[in-house]
């Protein structure tokens, strides 16, 4: 049966919980929870919010991702000279070196690839201070456990925007998301990301006057973003909004950045915390870099009690595996007993037929052995003669049939004892034939006595 994986986005803002759960069957994604809940607005602390937030979602299965405000997180999208992602991520420190005005050790820092053109990646930068990121691990701790991925909530508009077909026309073109949480700009050229970026929440300002700061934004937004990527035609912009249509701000819009402003239903879109679980899916297949804000002390206590479940599943198994062994080898031997004693029975009655049948090969072997005159002394005295070169004479010769024979004997000189040698080695009535010694008495007074044995085929198997 196939692993269910479950992914679970939660998304915090003031005392609204929004979350979504996704289970990945057969390797596509099933929505199994999604909620939208009011928590009490007096909690003053993180353990106690982090009580509330962990009595309404209950246990969290699967990856659990949470989700900064946009307005939290400074957002940069550069064009980089390659596409490794190990060089990428220095590439990217030195970027947030630019434009953040906190040193980058106090900075969490990411980026994802949006897309690859060659050896270029266009990527999207996300860093904000450290200690937003720790506070939100404090909540979620306090909520049962900290995220596993932290995710950026204009990323998740996105993700909902670009699965519409309009989102895929040439061309550049920009969405502005008017949320109770905020409003997020993104401008994209040919379905790609030129720009992401917060323009605020509406606060205590009226309507009108957070209208005016919107389109102001947005016209300062475009003008720089002809700036840094060039001019582009036929530019619009797409206002999703709730309710009614907010015409005052369409016209201010228009007036401001002189474009063509398009309105939408947010209504149409899934809730954000879909997009996010969403993107979470897509992480755990896509082999290039995703927006994950974790801290990398997160990452690495994960890694390492995932390590020490693997290894205590591992034991586990081991030794269930060893009692199921123990449990069989016992119960083998409970019932294999009999069978053993009358296994041995048998050995026994069969070792006095053996032992007959193994005297009977040896006197048999012994019979071929002495009616075959191959080997015999004549043979081997007549083969020792003719292989006797010039001035070598045998003093002695010792025959054992089956066995080896000792020749004793002299020389004029040692050269021709080796050639006697070199002749018996090459004989074929001989398996071996090697030399014992040779004596030569000091200023050569007298001839140099040799001692050689000739092994017989036979030989090898009484040595066995």
């Amino acid at each position: 049966m196939a692993r269910e994986e479950y992914n679970t986005a939660v998304l915090l803002l003031g005392n609204n919980l929004e979350w979504t759960t996704l289970r990945l069957r057969k390797g596509e994604p099933e929505q199994v929870d999604q909620q939208r809940v009011t928590l009490d607005g007096d909690a003053g602390d993180e353990a106690t919010r982090g009580a509330q937030v962990k009595a309404a979602l209950g246990g969290i299965k699967g990856t659990l991702t949470a989700v900064l405000p946009t307005d939290k997180v400074l957002l940069r999208v550069v064009d980089l000279p390659s596409t490794d992602a190990e060089e990428l991520a220095d590439m990217v420190e030195l970027q947030v070196d630019k434009f953040s005005p906190f040193p980058v050790e106090h900075m969490a820092v990411s980026f994802e690839v949006l897309s690859v053109q060659g050896q270029d990646s266009r990527v999207l930068i996300a860093a904000c201070k450290r200690d937003l990121v720790e506070s939100l691990g404090d909540l979620f701790e306090a909520a049962g456990r900290q995220p596993d991925r932290i995710d950026v909530a204009a990323a998740g508009w996105w993700h909902h925007v670009r699965a519409l077909e309009e989102s895929q026309v040439e061309g550049r073109h920009g969405m502005l998301l008017l949320d109770a949480s905020g409003s997020e700009l993104v401008i994209a050229q040919n379905g790609v990301p030129l720009m992401v970026r917060s323009l605020g929440a509406q606060a205590d300002a009226s309507n009108e006057e957070y209208y005016r700061e919107l389109a102001e934004e947005a016209g300062y937004t475009l003008t720089s973003l002809e700036s840094e990527w060039g001019m582009h035609a036929a530019l619009d912009l797409t206002l999703w909004h709730h309710g009614d249509v907010p015409q005052l701000l369409v016209d201010l819009l228009q007036q401001e950045s002189g474009v063509a402003v398009i309105t939408r239903s947010l209504d149409e879109l899934p809730p954000l915390s879909a997009g996010i679980a969403a993107r979470s899916v897509q992480a755990l297949e896509d082999e290039q870099p995703t927006l994950d804000l974790t801290l990398t002390e997160w990452k690495a206590a994960a890694s390492s009690r995932k390590g020490q479940q693997k290894l205590l599943m591992l034991v586990a198994s081991l030794l269930a595996i060893w009692l199921v062994g123990m449990a069989a080898v016992f119960a083998v031997s409970h019932v294999g007993r009999s069978q053993v004693e009358r296994l041995r029975d048998e050995v026994q009655s069969l070792e006095a037929p053996a032992e007959e049948v193994m005297v009977l090969r040896r006197r048999v072997n012994s019979m071929e052995q002495y009616a075959d005159r191959t080997h015999s002394a004549l043979e081997i005295l007549r083969e020792i003669a003719e292989n006797m070169p010039d001035g070598v004479e045998m003093t002695s010769f010792s025959y054992r049939k089956a066995g080896q024979v000792n020749i004793r004997g002299e020389a004029v000189r040692v050269e021709p004892i080796y050639d006697f040698l070199g002749e018996l080695e090459q004989s074929p009535l001989f398996i071996e034939a090697r030399s014992e010694g040779i004596t030569q008495a000091p200023g050569g007074r007298r001839n140099p006595d040799f001692r050689l044995t000739a092994r017989l085929p036979g030989d090898e198997e009484e040595m066995q």
